[in-house]
């Protein structure tokens, strides 16, 4: 386990951006009855998500994301000391999406920018990753962009995954500043259950050939190719709902957290079902517990970045928040981190069009 305290570390601000084009899952998914709609939104939480257009990639919403935080914070994005870029639908196999970003958003050469392949559990990973190059690099500010245009990984037909899964990206500020309240992090692998949610072929493991790209009924009753998404929804729920609030629970009991004076526990958002049982299990009250699923559903990387701006920013949050974030899923990875957002800057929620 890989556990951590940073010092003199703060987020600043966090903005968030999602393509303007809206499917509302009552209307859409013809293969469909209203009957199989409706359950599956009271399952999900999910009413609606965006969708990108096909040429919109997760670097768009995240420079755009980028550009909204530059303007409220009044910064420069020559002060930016380095770009980490975390998602799995980058721009290209090479170079590095990052480089692109740096390029874009004008910041200096002497930025250090890099990619990370991770999903939901990618904004964990990221912080933890910029907080170490804040902490032990001598570096003083750092741009975390975590976004995916997933929904070009299902197919529409795909009835495990074509509900629920939305397109965003988002932007955070992370800088050195004394006196910041301390940063707890945990961080967890499991690799040897990578296979119960990815996508199958196309990567030089399994290359992409006419029969991977072949779109047909599979076993577990998605229309769907090797090349797009598959999850193995109740593994992935077991995994959730034990490995993961194990790990929280634990998390707490280490650190002498209490639920009661931690203001949001602020999860990925899986679906609402699972993120309740969740909740639940941890005794959270549901009023400390902060979704947008319902409205831009699983964002994989972004869904923490972006449920904080959306409701910070909703509800005009300001003063020191405690809060307990946790994402999971992709790896099989996960994490939790206790922070204290202090006063950070949330602009409301962007659209791309």
């Amino acid at each position: 386990m890989s556990k951590s305290i940073f010092t003199n570390i703060k987020i600043k601000g966090i903005a968030g951006v999602v393509p303007k084009d809206k499917v509302v899952n009552l209307e859409a998914h013809a293969h469909l009855t209203e009957v199989e709609k409706k359950k599956a939104i009271k399952l999900t939480g999910v009413h609606e998500y965006r969708k990108a257009s096909p040429e919109v990639c997760a670097s768009d919403l995240c420079q755009h994301a980028s550009e909204i935080l530059f303007e409220h914070l009044n910064i420069s994005p020559s002060t930016i000391d380095a770009i980490l870029f975390v998602s799995q639908t980058p721009d290209y196999r090479l170079p590095s999406t990052s480089c692109l970003l740096q390029h874009k958003l004008s910041c200096h050469s002497n930025t250090l920018a890099f990619d990370m392949n991770l999903g939901c559990s990618g904004f964990i990973y990221g912080l933890y990753t910029a907080c170490s190059f804040l902490q032990g690099a001598g570096l003083n500010r750092i741009l975390l962009l975590c976004g995916d245009t997933q929904t070009k990984l299902c197919h529409s037909e795909d009835k495990n995954v074509s509900f629920i899964l939305g397109d965003a990206g988002t932007a955070t500020i992370i800088d050195i500043e004394k006196n910041a309240s301390d940063i707890k992090m945990e961080l967890m692998t499991d690799g040897s259950r990578y296979n119960k949610l990815m996508v199958p072929a196309g990567g030089f493991r399994n290359p992409s050939t006419v029969h991977t790209r072949m779109i047909k009924k599979q076993s577990d009753g998605g229309i769907r190719s090797q090349e797009h998404i598959s999850m193995d929804g109740m593994e992935i729920f077991n995994f959730s709902v034990t490995d993961v609030v194990n790990s929280i629970r634990n998390f707490m009991n280490d650190e002498n957290i209490d639920e009661h004076k931690t203001d949001y526990l602020i999860l990925h958002q899986a679906n609402k079902f699972m993120t309740d049982k969740i909740a639940r299990k941890l005794k959270f009250s549901s009023d400390k517990v902060p979704y947008s699923l319902n409205v831009f559903g699983n964002t994989s990387c972004a869904s923490i970045p972006i449920t904080i701006a959306h409701h910070f920013s909703q509800h005009k949050i300001s003063g020191k928040k405690n809060c307990l974030l946790s994402g999971f899923g992709v790896g099989l990875s996960w994490g939790v981190i206790h922070i204290i957002l202090d006063n950070i800057v949330c602009p409301s929620i962007g659209e791309f069009s």
